[in-house]
Parts: C-alpha cells; sequence; structure tokens
C-alpha cells in the first residue's frame, strides 16, 4: 500500500478518507473512544520524539515545545475522551407545545473534515483539530504546513499506535496548492488555522459548495494594565506573553494599554526585563524570511513615524532581540494594527477604565486579551466589556490555550468556532432531531390538518393565551379550551 505521506492528490486522500468515514462513523461514541482510549499513554511515551521533531522544525526552545505543546495535548486527550461519550450522546428534548412526542437531539459526523494547520504550534494545533473530529464520527485528513511536514507525520503515526483504524486520518504534505485542491475536493468541513489572507481564500473556496468552515485567524491581542496592578508581577507577564514562541503565536501579546499613573514605570521596568531575555535560547527564530520580513517592516515603519523603539537589532539566523515600541502616536502605527507575529510589543497609555475598553475595541482581531489589576471585581467588570474570546485576569491569556476544558476561538478578523472543550466536540458535528410518539404508533388524525375553519383559529388562540401565560397552570388551562373548541370542530367536520 502506498505510503500516506507519498499521496499528493488532493482528491485520492478525501475519496480514500470517505471510504474509510463509512466504518467509522458507524461505531457508537463510546466505541470510538474504546479504541482511542490509549491515547493519553502513547504521547506520554513518545513525548521526547514528539519534542525533538517540534524543536527541529520549528526552532522553539525545548522548554516550550514540552510546555506548550506536548503536555497540553495529553490533557487533550484525556478531557476529550472523557466528555465525548456524554457531549456527543443522545439526548431528550422536552417539549412544551408537544408533550405528546418524543424528541431526541443526535450529533451525527459531518463525514470528511480537512484540517488545515498552521507552523507555530505544529503539534498542539492539528492535535486539537484531529482528536475531536475523529471522536464525533468523521475521518480527516490533515495538512500540517509545509515548514513543519515531519510533525504531521509524527502525528498521524502516533493515532495509528494508539488503534485508529487504517485511513480515517490521511496525511496531506504540500503548500497552499495542495490545501486549496483538498477543499475544491469537496470535504464536509474544513478547519482552518492561520493567516487571515488565507482564511479568506478558504472561506471564498468552501463558499463554492458551500462547506461549513471553522476559523482561528490570529490577532493583535492586548493586555490592559490599571494603575494598581503590581508591577514586577505585571511586567514578568507581558515579557513572557509577547515574546514565547519568539512571539509567533496567535494569542501572545502584541498590544500594552497602560494607566497613565503606572505609565512611565511600567516602560522603564519592560524594557529592563526585555534586555535580559537571552536570545539564543529563549526566543525562537523567525520560522522563515518572509516572517523576519514582517517583523523589520514594522520596527522601521515605526522609526519612521518617529516612535520609539527600544531593542528590535537584527541578528544573525533570522533573530532579533525583543522590541518595545512606545510613543503618543503608537496607536496609529502598522504594529498596532496588523499583527506582526513576532517579539515586538507595542505600549500605549489611557486615563479611564471607558478609554482602555475603546482602544481594545477598537481593533478588527478579537481572539484573547488579558487584564491586569489589583482589583479583581474591577477587573471582571472592564473584561465583560472587552470584544475578545478569552480573557484572563492577572495572567497572560495565551495559557488559556493549554486548559483543556476552556472552549477556544476569537471573533471578528479573529475567525469563529471553537477549539477545546465540548465545544469542540459540538463543532465536529451537525444536529438531527429524530421525533417520534409517546403512546401508540398512530394515534388521532392531528386537529390542524385539512380542513380549515374559523373554530381552527379560535382554537389556537385560546393555546396561544395558555404559551403566553406564566406558570403551569396557564399553559394546561389553555390547551383545555383549545382542546374544547378543537372537538367541537371535529364533531361537525372531520379531518381528511
Amino acid at each position: 500500500m502506498t505510503a500516506l505521506h507519498e499521496v499528493r492528490s488532493g482528491t485520492v486522500l478525501v475519496e480514500r478518507a470517505r471510504a474509510a468515514q463509512t466504518g467509522w462513523g458507524a461505531l457508537e461514541v463510546e466505541e470510538r473512544v474504546a479504541m482511542l482510549g490509549r491515547l493519553p499513554r502513547v504521547l506520554l511515551r513518545n513525548l521526547d520524539r514528539i519534542a525533538d521533531v517540534i524543536v527541529a522544525e520549528n526552532g522553539k526552545p525545548r522548554a516550550e515545545a514540552l510546555a506548550h505543546e506536548v503536555v497540553p495535548g495529553i490533557a487533550l486527550a484525556r478531557r476529550h475522551l472523557g466528555a465525548a461519550v456524554a457531549t456527543l450522546g443522545p439526548a431528550r428534548i422536552s417539549s412544551l407545545t408537544a408533550p405528546h412526542r418524543k424528541t431526541v437531539r443526535l450529533h451525527r459526523p459531518y463525514g470528511v473534515v480537512v484540517a488545515i494547520a498552521p507552523w507555530n504550534l505544529p503539534f498542539l494545533i492539528p492535535f486539537s483539530q484531529v482528536l475531536p473530529a475523529l471522536l464525533a464520527g468523521n475521518s480527516v485528513v490533515l495538512k500540517p504546513s509545509e515548514l513543519t511536514p515531519r510533525v504531521g507525520e509524527v502525528l498521524v503515526e502516533l493515532f495509528a499506535e494508539a488503534g485508529l483504524p487504517d485511513g480515517v486520518l490521511q496525511l496531506a504534505l504540500g503548500d497552499g496548492t495542495l490545501g486549496a485542491e483538498l477543499i475544491s475536493a469537496g470535504p464536509d468541513k474544513v478547519l482552518f488555522t492561520g493567516s487571515l489572507a488565507t482564511g479568506r481564500k478558504v472561506m471564498a473556496a468552501a463558499a463554492a459548495f458551500p462547506i461549513p468552515v471553522g476559523l482561528e485567524l490570529g490577532g493583535v491581542d492586548a493586555a490592559i494594565v490599571l494603575e494598581d496592578a503590581d508591577l514586577e508581577f505585571t511586567t514578568s507577564a507581558v515579557a513572557w506573553g509577547a515574546n514565547f514562541n519568539g512571539g509567533q503565536a496567535c494569542c501572545s501579546i502584541e498590544r500594552v494599554l497602560v494607566h497613565t499613573e503606572l505609565y512611565e514605570p511600567f516602560l522603564a521596568r519592560l524594557a529592563d526585563k526585555l534586555r535580559r531575555i537571552d536570545v539564543r535560547t529563549d526566543l525562537a527564530p523567525a520560522i522563515d524570511e518572509r516572517q523576519h520580513r514582517v517583523w523589520q517592516r514594522h520596527l522601521e515603519a515605526a522609526r519612521a513615524a518617529g516612535l520609539t523603539v527600544q531593542g528590535g537589532e537584527q541578528l544573525a539566523d533570522r533573530h532579533i532581540t525583543s522590541a518595545l515600541i512606545s510613543g503618543d502616536q503608537v496607536t496609529e502605527a502598522e504594529v498596532w494594527i496588523e499583527e506582526t507575529f513576532g517579539p515586538v510589543v507595542a505600549v500605549a497609555r489611557f486615563d479611564t477604565d471607558a478609554r482602555a475598553v475603546e482602544l481594545h475595541n477598537a481593533s478588527e482581531y478579537g481572539l484573547t486579551a488579558s487584564v491586569f489589576s489589583g482589583d479583581v471585581a474591577r477587573a471582571r467588570t472592564l473584561a465583560a466589556r472587552l470584544r475578545a474570546g478569552s480573557v484572563a485576569i492577572n495572567d497572560v491569556a495565551a495559557t488559556l490555550y493549554s486548559t483543556p476544558e476552556l472552549p477556544w476561538g476569537g471573533i471578528g478578523r479573529s475567525g469563529f468556532g471553537r477549539s477545546h472543550g465540548v465545544d469542540a466536540l459540538l463543532d465536529a458535528c451537525w444536529v438531527q432531531v429524530v421525533d417520534a410518539p409517546r403512546g401508540p404508533a398512530f394515534g388521532p388524525k392531528r386537529p390542524w390538518w385539512y380542513p380549515y375553519g374559523p373554530e381552527l383559529e379560535d382554537a389556537f388562540r385560546e393555546l396561544a393565551a395558555g404559551v403566553a401565560a406564566p406558570g403551569p397552570a396557564g399553559l394546561v388551562g389553555g390547551a383545555q379550551r383549545a382542546g374544547r373548541r378543537l372537538l367541537t370542530m371535529l364533531s361537525r367536520q372531520p379531518k381528511l
């Protein structure tokens, strides 16, 4: 049999996945959970192997590969395996207006899911796309980034080692051309994590069918620092949140809004901490020269605009020192508005909570936000006004991605759909309602069938009054009055 990674045809891969899905989707969710039950132990046994290939292809520090990808992957596997049966099993639905019927909500797999993953979290992101889709009964064609193909290969091999049947998870290796071919082959859903520009192309291609899509398109995420925040704690949090993975994370802190009372000491303390980050051991390089040019362009534009740029020195091998940008016009700069995706953070000041919310929500992105304050109640109030999918108080919101119980996703230019939590399992399904008689297989003909008449209209007026009335007594009374009118009508002219 041809090795999965040798198949370059998107059409062939989708066809193979569709054939494999028939048997996989016919299993009960309990059976799928049992077949993948070994997955956490398989990941643990291969922990160092996974970390090695992430570091080799992505270049991030090994500590980040373990902390941000492998360990959260094991936790995510445990969470989804533990929640799948309760989340995806049949659910009873009671009806206010049809108590004589028994209704069940079923969660049905889409069929073939195409998952297109990025290079910045080359293991955890595709893992979070693939696992819930499989547990829901879909087959998956995974296209990892062409910059991190071996991580994708290892992921597929680990699912096979855990017991996934052959063909249920296919691997597609190639660039964006292959991704477009996979979508044009007509899968049943597409999951994409990546840039806004490519996400728009994915949506346009999927709209031709149409195919439902889930998009996670990054952000220009912000930290809001109130005047009562702990200076040492908060500057350490921002220094890490802006620079982990070399700043190449959709949820890294790219903007900081600091209350004017804390602005000057915050800038000085953050600049000192950024200078002390060891570029060679703690900062990942730009993944490629194209990304490195984005960093350079944003820094050059900031300098040209008269903003203060501390750090940002260009080093060899696509490294730069962590950069801090500030100035009165920083909120008008490209680095504030567009995603830099690098070790660069811009800082602006505000004087009221309302102004902080206004500056934050002016962004068309809305993935995560962080709020730092000694008054947690005040921070909660402010957080509820932010346009962001996840908000962390006195922590970096990026860490929420490592918590498998929490839904993850954004709004606006950051996309839609959710990974993690029960939302990821539910997003992998379409909902079917099956309605059946509660008593005898066949009862009397329905009173609202033909012919119509004024008595039928009067009956529904009585029923509407009962449904609108508060409490069960009003509903029962309305139903009884409607029933009497219907009986009178039926005695005069039976239904067809």
